[in-house]
């Protein structure tokens, strides 16, 4: 059995996880969801090798320029579909 020290030392970090978990969720649900959705479909051609990976984008908030809309992108294709949160031109 636990003395009841170690139980409280247990109750506190299971407070303090659950309480990031929670903050966690309201901060990445906090931004401005997408106001459309631009569905572009593949077709099944020649596969191409990819290009290079493109630098990291910013973290936190996407804030659209003038004239853009923040939109869901689907992309589908032969073996399914992927989606992307991007800005659209308006």
């Amino acid at each position: 059995m636990l003395p009841g020290r170690h139980l409280l030392v247990l109750a506190a970090a299971l407070a303090a996880a659950a309480g990031s978990g929670f903050l966690t969720a309201q901060a990445l649900s906090a931004g401005t969801p997408p106001t459309r959705t631009v569905t572009v479909d593949v077709a099944t051609g020649d596969r191409r090798p990819a290009g290079p990976q493109g630098p990291p984008g910013p973290s936190g908030q996407l804030d659209c320029p003038t004239g853009f809309i923040l939109s869901n992108v689907v992309f589908k294709g032969p073996h399914g579909q992927t989606t992307i949160v991007a800005c659209v031109r308006d």
